[in-house]
């Protein structure tokens, strides 16, 4: 259904119920319009047969018809007239009765004429004149005040109508809106999922052809970038493995070339030493030359600890030893001099539960927080910590009381180090974060934390598509 034809039939609904209200509305008034006539109509008969009364009856009886015509003029039950009753000297004996106007009457007296206040020449006037001699002058004047009555509460029902139809009119349109745009916090919720990249959302069928037709859309979207991502993700592993086993390769040749090289040169001048001992400068020289050796030997076994996780001698079908590498990789940098840095390892977790890749990745990381550390942070301490999550996943953390970053979040997202790790934990399907290790301190540190599957996920070829509720 389209969304206009969707509005106009709520609306439209909505209208013919107002109608069919104001019609009722109509009906009492005009029900309650002609009992006033009935009664006015009833009370006028009265009125005239208490003047009767009073004309022809007995003496005794004057004080009771004037009491009732007292009270028929005090009421105001007449409609459109108004009795004037006064004795043979002129004086008046009934009250006269001015109505209070009201908020309404004041507010619409000037749509009105003005009220009527005295006698007209046409006015109905005759002398009542009883046997005992008494005689009593009666006046009926017109009193347009009930039907002034009448007409201001007919525009103030009429008044309300109107308002009460705009305004059920808007409520109609606000609550038609809702149902129509509620598929819409869906959408809304769907684009949120994909602003976090998690492209696995899918919107369900949509009753309005215009939000089925963009749900559809973004559907498409979703499933392309789902694609795509996982492409380059794909690739992004591809180009690390080769790297890696260049890496390898690299490390092989170091070790098997320059490795048997610098311990027949340390043989050599070993042996330089010993036939020297009766000549001090050229005893010098080889001593130095031993010297060098060691620190090129010492040198290149952290080159290929950088270059290669594993040692040359080590079977690269079997699991990454993790821990043992995280503390060879610790203790490298304790022993670097001028030292001050504390490193803390804490494994909470089975290496062994961990996949390859994986476990390579979390060695990468920790090269790259490490390296960051001692070059821009100046930490007194850092604490590296492996545990394993509620929901299965390992989460990494690297924590120092360093000078930290202004402002983490962003600035993971300059510098190719920081770059560097987000892109390895993305391509494992992995989530990173950067923040403050101590905020309200002058050196707030950084903590840097990542949660990984314990499994490389790239191996699933195909996403497949869910419908969540928002």
């Amino acid at each position: 259904m389209h969304l206009s034809r969707f509005l106009m039939w709520r609306i439209a609904a909505v209208s013919v119920a107002i109608m069919a209200c104001a019609l009722l509305l109509a009906l009492w008034q005009a029900r309650l319009n002609i009992a006033r006539e009935e009664q006015g109509a009833a009370e006028t008969a009265h009125l005239f047969d208490q003047l009767d009364g009073l004309e022809s009856g007995s003496a005794g009886d004057i004080p009771a018809h004037l009491d009732a015509l007292r009270q028929i003029s005090r009421e105001g039950r007449l409609r459109h007239l108004q009795l004037r009753l006064q004795d043979m000297h002129g004086n008046d004996l009934l009250p006269v009765v001015q109505p209070v106007p009201t908020l309404l009457h004041r507010g619409f007296a000037w749509l009105l004429p003005p009220a009527y206040g005295g006698a007209k020449p046409n006015t109905p006037q005759w002398n009542l004149q009883r046997a005992d001699g008494l005689r009593y002058h009666v006046t009926l004047l017109l009193d347009p005040g009930s039907e002034r009555s009448e007409s201001l509460t007919d525009i103030a029902g009429l008044l309300g109508i109107l308002l009460g139809y705009g305004a059920l009119t808007l409520l109609a349109v606000y609550v038609a809106l809702r149902l129509a745009l509620r598929p819409m916090r869906k959408i809304i919720y769907a684009i949120g999922q994909y602003q976090r990249d998690r492209y696995d959302y899918r919107l369900p069928p949509l009753r309005l052809l215009e939000l089925h037709t963009i749900a559809q859309a973004l559907n498409h979207m979703a499933q392309t970038l789902a694609t795509s991502q996982e492409a380059r993700r794909r690739l992004d592993l591809q180009l690390r493995s080769m790297r890696e086993d260049e890496r390898s390769k690299l490390a092989r040749e170091l070790h098997d070339e320059l490795g048997q090289r610098l311990t027949a040169m340390r043989a050599d001048t070993a042996w330089l030493i010993r036939r020297s001992l009766g000549q001090p400068p050229l005893r010098d020289v080889a001593e130095a030359l031993a010297d060098h050796c060691e620190q090129v030997q010492h040198a290149v076994r952290d080159l290929l600890q950088r270059l290669h996780a594993r040692k040359p001698y080590e079977d690269e079908d079997e699991p990454l030893p993790l821990h043992r590498l995280l503390q060879e990789l610790l203790e490298s940098w304790r022993e670097r001099p001028d030292q001050q840095t504390r490193f803390v390892l804490e494994i909470d977790i089975d290496e062994h539960a961990i996949a390859s890749d994986v476990a390579l990745t979390i060695y990468r990381l920790t090269q790259e927080a490490l390296t960051n550390i001692a070059r821009h942070a100046q930490a007194t301490r850092v604490d590296i910590r492996l545990a394993l999550l509620e929901d299965g996943r390992l989460e990494w953390s690297v924590c120092d009381d360093g000078n930290g970053l202004t402002d983490p979040g962003p600035a993971a997202y300059r510098g190719s180090g920081l770059v560097g790790m987000r892109e390895r934990v993305w391509a494992l399907h992995g989530e990173i974060e950067m923040f403050a290790t101590h905020p309200d301190n002058t050196r707030q540190g950084l903590s840097i934390r990542a949660r990984l599957p314990l499994h490389d996920m790239s191996v699933a070829t195909s996403t497949e598509d869910r419908h969540a509720e928002p």
